[in-house]
């Protein structure tokens, strides 16, 4: 049990779940009794009396009968009575999903795994939502500790700076969904291709928030040759606008194609997605960058959802479509597409029939840097 005397609660959980909290911050452990409802009759002094306990403690008193079965106390040697505290028993951990048991088939979810690969603002807020989503197990993937720099708009808070990003949101994730199965990985995977291909072949689905350009297309190499669905988000300078890629075995084109069909097109969508989705510390803050990300972010998780559960309505009207630009605050310098605020695009990506990638079944070993750097 977890006791906070300032909110007068106690939070009760079952044996086996324990281990998955953090409790770093809990300053002291008290003693507890555990009995039957007649304990809580008892004066103070003649339980201190009997139990020879001087120091204070916490009661946990039980009615089997009763709406509310347990009831819990904290007496002090030098207080003058029982304190009633609330009391939440945390049950099975399924209860967490109750909520959206109507929405998403919960019992399907936990049978998934998915690999987040870049655990940044993008990466770190799709998998704690994931999980919050009913996605069972995990394998997060990023080299990177959590910097001062990061928590403006990181999921992740100060307690977490110098961490290493995966073990941090793992602690997150298990907040919200304690019996999720999470594997770690600090690697930088255009160092450990081997490695890449092993983590994309255990899932069903990988979710790439990374910062570079070379890492999200050794990332499609790695999909497209085994084959598993990927989705790709990212946002444009300051992130003003974002872009978020579906791609799906044997449909239409894979993010190289993506990149292929927009590398003439004039303005802001011809460059390389920034560092603003992963919390690269060298780029200044900007006033509402979480926020906007944030837009970007949720329309990953949501896409992301829809390809795992296979949604008899899917998330794009078009069968077609496999990409959605989001726009934030308007730049009409960068053309028309981007001149309305809070609008929305739907892009049909069609596959380019010389493609290294989905033209052909690659060897990720085999690629040359230096044509994506």
């Amino acid at each position: 049990g977890l006791f906070r005397p300032d909110e007068g609660h106690i939070r009760l959980e079952l044996i086996d779940s324990v281990n998955t909290y953090s409790y770093h911050n809990i300053p002291h452990l008290l003693p507890c009794l555990v009995a039957g409802e007649e304990y809580s009759s008892i004066s103070d002094n003649s339980l201190f009396e009997s139990l020879e306990i001087t120091v204070p403690f916490l009661l946990l008193t039980f009615d089997l009968e009763a709406s509310n079965p347990i009831s819990g106390y904290y007496l002090h040697p030098n207080g003058p009575t029982k304190t009633l505290l609330s009391v939440e028993l945390i049950g099975k951990p399924s209860r967490a999903f109750d909520r959206i048991i109507p929405l998403v088939d919960v019992s399907k979810m936990q049978h998934k795994k998915v690999a987040v690969i870049g655990l940044g603002s993008g990466g770190g807020f799709g998998a704690v939502e994931l999980a919050k989503s009913g996605v069972g197990s995990f394998a997060l993937v990023d080299f990177d500790r959590l910097q001062v720099e990061n928590i403006s708009r990181h999921t992740c808070g100060s307690d977490d700076i110098g961490r290493w990003k995966t073990r941090a949101i793992r602690d997150k994730i298990l907040q919200h969904s304690s019996s999720a199965v999470i594997e770690c990985y600090e690697i930088d995977v255009t160092d450990q291709t081997e490695l890449l291909e092993a983590i994309v072949d255990s899932v069903d689905l990988v979710f790439v928030a990374t910062d570079n350009e070379m890492s999200k297309y050794m990332i499609n190499e790695a999909c497209v040759s085994k084959q598993v669905t990927a989705v790709y988000g990212g946002v444009y300078e300051r992130a003003f606008a974002g872009e978020v890629v579906l791609v799906t075995p044997d449909r239409g084109g894979c993010y190289a194609c993506v990149r292929h069909g927009l590398a003439n097109t004039s303005g802001t969508m011809s460059i390389a997605l920034g560092g603003d989705y992963t919390d690269e510390p060298d780029i200044p803050h900007e006033p509402g960058l979480g926020i906007d990300v944030g837009f970007i972010a949720n329309l990953h998780v949501r896409i992301a959802l829809s390809a795992l559960s296979e949604e008899e309505i899917p998330i794009f009207n078009n069968p077609d479509d496999q990409m959605i630009i989001w726009v934030n605050s308007a730049k009409p310098s960068d053309g028309p597409l981007f001149g309305t605020p809070l609008s929305r695009y739907f892009v049909t990506v069609p596959k380019v029939p010389d493609c290294r990638t989905c033209g052909m079944i690659p060897n990720i070993e085999e690629l040359d840097r230096s044509d994506y750097e």
